[in-house]
């Protein structure tokens, strides 16, 4: 098993590596998702792959992920900022 961070996760190319990762889920699980403000479209992503840590530029987003994803992916911890990186 393979855990990956996925950088710019609701972008266009963490789609096509979270399609991947979705396709082939005994190799790989994903462990964090970054995302600059994408707020909604990284909720959804969290509570499809439930990663381990997720991570926003700022604290308001922050907030909003961690209110948006707490039912169903209540184990992603949320961080902001570069020292959530």
């Amino acid at each position: 098993m393979q855990y990956l961070t996925v950088l710019g996760a609701t972008g266009s190319i963490g789609d096509s590596t979270l399609d991947v990762v979705s396709r082939h889920p005994e190799r790989f699980s994903v462990f964090a998702l970054t995302a600059h403000t994408q707020v909604e479209k990284l909720a959804s992503l969290c509570m499809t792959f439930k990663p381990r840590f997720a991570v926003v530029a700022d604290q308001a987003s922050s907030v909003l992920l961690a209110e948006q994803i707490q039912t169903a992916s209540p184990d992603t911890e949320v961080l902001f900022g570069k020292d959530g990186l």
